[in-house]
């Protein structure tokens, strides 16, 4: 997704830190909102399904893409480095 983001930012000329932090909401919290996904986002009792990236902020991790991820599901560390760590429950 953080490909779709750098796109929508090339595509679209987004150049300033406002801009693409932007790029990075439409892959992130604004596909949720449009779907009507009411327990989406980080706080207290949501599911934990998230992703670290190896980036100072956010407009890094749109331009720079980084390598160095970590996936985690249900608050369990899944995937590093693009590895499978633990199978992750469907749930």
């Amino acid at each position: 997704m953080l490909g779709r983001a750098m796109m929508i930012g090339y595509r679209s000329g987004f150049y300033t830190d406002e801009e693409l932090a932007i790029a990075f909401d439409m892959i992130t919290a604004a596909g949720a909102k449009a779907l009507r996904l009411e327990d989406y986002g980080l706080h207290v009792g949501a599911k934990a399904d998230f992703v670290t990236l190896n980036a100072v902020h956010i407009q890094e991790a749109v331009v720079a893409r980084p390598s160095g991820r970590s996936v985690y599901k249900g608050g369990v560390l899944v995937a590093r480095d693009n590895r499978v760590v633990k199978a992750a429950s469907r749930s």
